[in-house]
């Protein structure tokens, strides 16, 4: 597991730090090795945000404070949990967050710590699988569900999302369509175009309509296969 820790007073970060490597130790015999990943500020956390399964955040100096490191990582498309540590802000207080987080209490206790890491773990093994997506900046991971469709735009691949995020895809699509082979609802159409079906709300004579509202030129025999897929 990779565990990213932004915290602007350097004795807590390094005394979480700490905590995290001892937990790791008694973590090695059942290959629950932890890697860890201190910041100090919120500009080095977020230039590879992608690559961590959990946060730990308390940011209290300067802004972005954490609950607003935390809304940043969200808008990013982090979907990890993210825990706040709280320490002079109590991030508990906020009336409505916007986002869904975990919160811990510092000075820090061991066994809060391990409660938190074992939660993590757990639902890791129950996730659904994601697709990995570059552009020339980060990595995503998304959801098969979240997926609308890809079309080739120029020597790069649109990917449309269905929070209305479109990612310029390194490579073409015909390197994008291995990626999406273990995925049971992806189907081409007009050899253009990769369509999540389940995002098909409506099949016209030459086109599909999208739950985007995009219309999706049809080709020859695609409407049969649409009909006919899943069966």
């Amino acid at each position: 597991m990779h565990i990213a820790i932004c915290d602007d007073n350097i004795a807590d970060r390094k005394h979480l730090e700490r905590l995290l490597g001892r937990e790791s130790d008694r973590r090695k015999d059942t290959k629950g090795i932890l890697y860890i990943d201190a910041y100090g500020n919120v500009d080095a956390l977020t230039k590879s945000p992608m690559i961590y399964d959990l946060f730990f955040i308390d940011m209290t100096q300067l802004p972005p404070y954490g609950m607003e490191t935390a809304i940043l990582l969200r808008e990013m498309g982090v979907v990890a949990p993210i825990v706040l540590c709280t320490s002079s802000i109590r991030y508990e207080d906020y009336a409505k967050p916007p986002v869904e987080l975990l919160y811990i209490d510092k000075p820090f206790k061991p066994e809060e710590l391990t409660e938190i890491i074992n939660k993590v773990e757990a639902k890791q093994k129950k996730a659904a699988p994601t697709i990995e997506i570059r552009d020339d900046l980060n990595t995503y991971y998304i959801y098969e569900e979240d997926f609308i469709y890809a079309y080739p735009d120029g020597y790069r691949t649109k990917i449309v999302l269905k929070d209305g995020r479109v990612i310029m895809q390194l490579g073409t699509l015909q390197e994008l369509i291995p990626v999406l082979q273990p995925f049971e609802s992806f189907l081409l159409l007009g050899k253009k175009y990769v369509v999540n079906f389940n995002h098909i709300v409506k099949i016209e004579k030459n086109h599909v309509m999208l739950s985007d509202h995009s219309k999706v030129p049809l080709g020859w025999g695609d409407r049969k296969r649409i009909e006919g897929f899943g069966k």
